[in-house]
């Protein structure tokens, strides 16, 4: 419940000196029912890329036609090997985990419907929600339940009616969208997917303001708030404290079920009150499937913490669900699906008594985000205690700790609300009370919510046993809005509160705590879509450890990673399906593969594309001949027998082979020093792209220009120049500008992604984090034909990288270490990876270019009429894409001009 009261002239009356917003929006309530499996069109989108494949079509036309009649010399060259060491260990097979194999044949049947989970690629509008519940989580260490949606609901109203320094606060905090447009749509969208009615649960949801008679309401916010937030407007006597207390806690009661009987405890506080915002919702749902059968419930301890245990009633199952690991929580991730597919309940699970510190600091949107699209199906042993309890928390103080200061202070200004028939000075809200509920059993999960403002590791035994402390959130899956979130310290605790504390806070909103969410649009994403998103991940791994100038190729790491699946086993497989986001049928991965590497063999108008993989084989190594068949027939990989016997002979034969694959590009991968006599097999890949631009550089244009490099200002470089139509976008999430430059062949092209100012992003960090989300083709759509004068530097840059840090950060350990289980490649003989080491060249001039990356949307559109400038005088990422495929073939970063042949090195 917010609080607004007012500081008023003395002629003011005295029942007009305060202003009362009541927000009341009940949380989720969850009950019984059965889940259907969550399908596609829960995704609401469309084919994004049906119209650019025509496009390219057509492109490609123009180009063959062009280029029959002239022959042009290429001038873009890049070239990629990666290669992996494997080395033999001396240790003797250890048994599998018994349990594995019990939870394996007690599982229940595997249903088909229920193999498509996909999630929510939209924009993440939870930024605000995490956020809440860190301060929240910080100040109250019990058991803690919130509902985001139900706040935000609140405040956005007020937002609606505030002005300057109030209104810039409330969106700041929030993380709204840009325009006032794009705030009432997404607010919109997410009120009419919740108020969707559904056989498969019921969900209330209503929202009512009550205005004092003596207060004229201003239409327009009368309008805004029923056409875009479906919000009635009540006038009522609101000096009659106990007639509307009856009335907003018999309309609150009605729609949380009898849940939340009372909103208004104490009818004194609203005697000065001139307004009231209520908003209501109640959810009850079931379990997709009938999960938890009560017999099953058994009573076990619950570690509260290293010195404390308490008996608690136990819900049990043994049965196929989502499941990650998240390193960078420290935890396991656990998706339990609700009746309608729409709903899921998500537990975070950290691995440790004293993890959940870890959670509350380092939770965020962007780590859930990638941590959920890593999420396998497996077979889990998993144990849930029942709870049930009710919070009720003051937020004033925590909402001013997140930036919202001026609704508190004399000097808000909330004049689009309302006009007084009287002078009145100033509005202000005087306190925000959120009161909720969960109880959650084997049937499913209820909860509830108001809001009132008065304004006046490794994956280990497939096991989930959630006995110590861990954080929950229940997410509408269509829309990405989180309904509930949730801290459960002591399951038998059935209460909690926050009291308000008078603290002194500065007046300023802090812009540190505002992160940017990538604004992005749902779109229908397939298993290859998914597999895309390996890309980036590494990329931003690799971005973590090297500094300066960058160049790495997702695709080629990808290909070899993905033909060692083929040889993996137990939880070594896994790892490898989590990062590379694969299923675990055989034939579809071996699918991928092969459409995979049709565009990575081409040569069409002066532009080439050739991939190549060999292993390398110790003759006295017994390999698999169903391995070497599917390196064969499915990845493209040929094999060759190799005595690592004689190191210096083995070393000088594959850097031969890595000569003649990338042209003599890049003259080593291994050095003698590096392979070892116990060596038994040798994974190399390269990939040699030659690219000749569609729209060449004029090479009488390039002159020397400046290049702002951090910290060392002004540094000369040479930088080419065209005038022409090119793909160009302003994305306004990522605060970068997005330019397309095409290569000859009318597949591929280079993207360059340029922060929008210098001092915002001067390393790049901020772009690479937030170019995780979205999916290659919702980026390429998005882009728009603009006559533009495009300047960008002449660069080569080679990097040689070892990406065993990076791929062990993403979740991929096993391979490098003794409990590798690579059976499928050769029985009986136990092997691990030493490393994978990725050497990658660049060479950008006027006639070609190459390079990687991934990014985002919300595109601003540029004046039809006017010639745009997109110089790039200062550090850039860059890629090099498939455009049919959406494949990301290089990527990579340019920090300044070091020297013409800089290399990078981890």
């Amino acid at each position: 419940m917010f609080t607004v009261s007012s500081s008023c002239w003395c002629d003011f009356p005295a029942r007009l000196s305060a202003l009362a917003c009541y927000c009341v929006l009940p949380l989720l309530f969850l009950a019984d029912g059965l889940y259907n499996p969550l399908d596609r069109q829960m995704l609401t989108g469309f084919d994004l890329y049906t119209g650019h494949i025509a496009t390219d079509e057509i492109l490609l036309k123009n180009v063959e036609a062009k280029y029959k009649s002239k022959d042009k010399t290429m001038g873009y060259l890049l070239c990629l090997l990666i290669a992996m060491d494997f080395i033999k260990e001396d240790i003797y097979a250890m048994a599998q985990n018994s349990a594995q194999t019990n939870i394996s044949s007690r599982i229940n049947p595997r249903v088909e419907d229920d193999e498509d989970f996909v999630p929510y690629q939209g924009e993440r509008f939870t930024v605000f929600d995490w956020m809440l519940f860190r301060s929240l989580s910080k100040t109250n260490r019990g058991n803690i339940l919130l509902s985001p949606i139900s706040i935000k609901l609140a405040l956005v109203l007020l937002y609606e009616g505030a002005q300057d320094q109030t209104a810039y606060e409330l969106a700041g905090a929030m993380q709204l969208p840009v325009s006032s447009p794009a705030i009432r749509e997404k607010f919109n969208n997410i009120v009419k997917s919740l108020q969707a009615p559904s056989s498969a649960y019921i969900l209330n949801l209503g929202s009512r303001i009550y205005i004092d008679d003596n207060i004229l309401t201003r239409q327009r916010y009368a309008a805004t708030i029923k056409t875009f937030y479906n919000t009635d407007v009540i006038n009522a006597n609101l000096s009659d404290t106990h007639a509307i207390a009856i009335k907003v806690n018999s309309w609150v009661n009605n729609i949380t079920n009898g849940h939340i009987e009372k909103m208004i405890d104490d009818e004194k506080g609203l005697e000065d009150s001139v307004m009231l915002i209520v908003n209501g919702l109640f959810f009850k749902g079931a379990w997709r499937r009938k999960y938890f059968a009560p017999e099953n419930s058994r009573v076990s301890k619950f570690y509260i913490n290293a010195n404390e245990s308490i008996n608690v009633p136990y819900m049990h199952t043994v049965s196929r669900f989502y499941y990650a690991e998240s390193s960078r929580l420290d935890a396991k991730i656990l998706r339990i699906p609700y009746d309608g597919s729409k709903f899921a309940m998500y537990i975070i699970l950290p691995h440790t008594l004293t993890g959940m510190d870890h959670i509350v600091n380092e939770i965020n949107s962007f780590t859930l985000a990638r941590d959920v699209w890593a999420m396998q199906e497996l077979p889990l042993d998993v144990w849930i205690p029942k709870f049930k309890f009710e919070f009720t928390s003051h937020l004033e103080n925590t909402l001013r700790e997140l930036g919202i200061r001026d609704i508190f202070d004399d000097t808000a200004l909330l004049t689009g609300i309302a006009k007084t028939r009287r002078v009145s000075r100033r509005l202000r809200v005087s306190d925000v009370v959120h009161k909720t509920g969960i109880d959650m059993n084997e049937n499913g999960t209820t909860a509830y919510a108001a809001t009132e403002i008065q304004i006046g590791n490794k994956i280990e035994e497939g096991t989930f046993h959630a006995n110590r402390p861990f954080v929950f959130y229940i997410e509408d899956e269509t829309t990405g809005t989180i309904l509930y979130i949730g801290k459960i310290q002591n399951p038998l605790n059935t209460s909690g509160t926050t009291g308000k504390v008078q603290q002194e806070f500065p007046s300023r909103f802090n812009p540190d705590t505002a992160i940017v969410t990538p604004n992005s649009v749902p779109v229908i994403l397939s298993t290859e879509d998914r597999y895309s998103f390996f890309n980036i991940d590494l990329l931003q791994r690799v971005n973590e450890n090297v500094e300066g100038n960058l160049i790495l190729s997702p695709a080629s790491a990808k290909i070899a990673l993905t033909s060692l699946v083929e040889g993996t086993g137990g939880r070594t497989r896994h790892e490898l399906l989590a990062a590379l986001r694969l299923p675990a049928e055989e034939y579809i991965i071996r699918r991928i593969a092969e459409r995979s590497l049709i565009p990575l063999k081409s040569q069409q108008n002066g532009t080439e594309i050739d991939v190549a993989t060999r292993l390398w084989i110790n003759p006295a190594l017994a390999a698999s001949n169903n391995y070497m068949t599917a390196l064969k027939t499915y990845y493209g990989t040929d094999i060759q027998q190799l005595n690592f016997g004689n190191t210096n002979n083995a070393a000088n034969i594959i850097n031969s082979w890595v000569r003649e694959n990338t042209r003599n590009n890049i003259k080593t991968i291994i050095q003698p020093d590096t392979l070892s006599a116990d060596t038994q097999m040798v994974l190399t890949s390269s990939l040699y792209f030659k690219g000749r631009w569609l729209k060449s550089f004029d090479k009488d244009v390039t002159r020397v220009r400046c290049f702002y490099v951090p910290q060392n200002g002004c540094q000369d470089i040479l930088m080419m120049e065209n005038s022409s139509k090119y793909r160009y976008g302003n994305i306004a999430s990522l605060d970068a500008d997005v330019v397309e430059i095409p290569y000859s062949n009318g597949r591929t092209s280079m993207l360059i992604f340029l922060p929008s100012h210098k001092e915002s992003d001067p390393y790049l960090q901020i772009l690479f984090k937030d170019l995780s989300y979205v999916p290659m083709k919702t980026l390429l759509t998005s882009l728009n034909e603009t006559e533009l004068i495009l300047a960008i530097p002449k660069f080569n840059i080679e990097s040689k990288l070892d990406l065993r840090s990076p791929l062990m950060r993403m979740g991929i350990q096993d391979i490098f270490s003794s409990a590798a289980n690579f059976t499928g490649i050769v029985f009986n003989k136990y092997l691990q990876l030493a490393n994978i080491i990725q050497n990658v060249k660049i060479e950008v001039d006027e006639e070609g270019t190459i390079a990687a990356a991934v990014t985002e949307l919300a595109v601003v559109p540029l004046m039809a009429n006017m010639v745009s400038t997109f110089i790039v005088n200062r550090p850039f990422m860059f890629a090099i894409v498939d455009l049919v495929t959406s494949e990301t073939l290089f990527a990579g970063r340019f920090m300044g001009p070091n020297a013409d042949n800089s290399k990078g090195t981890i």
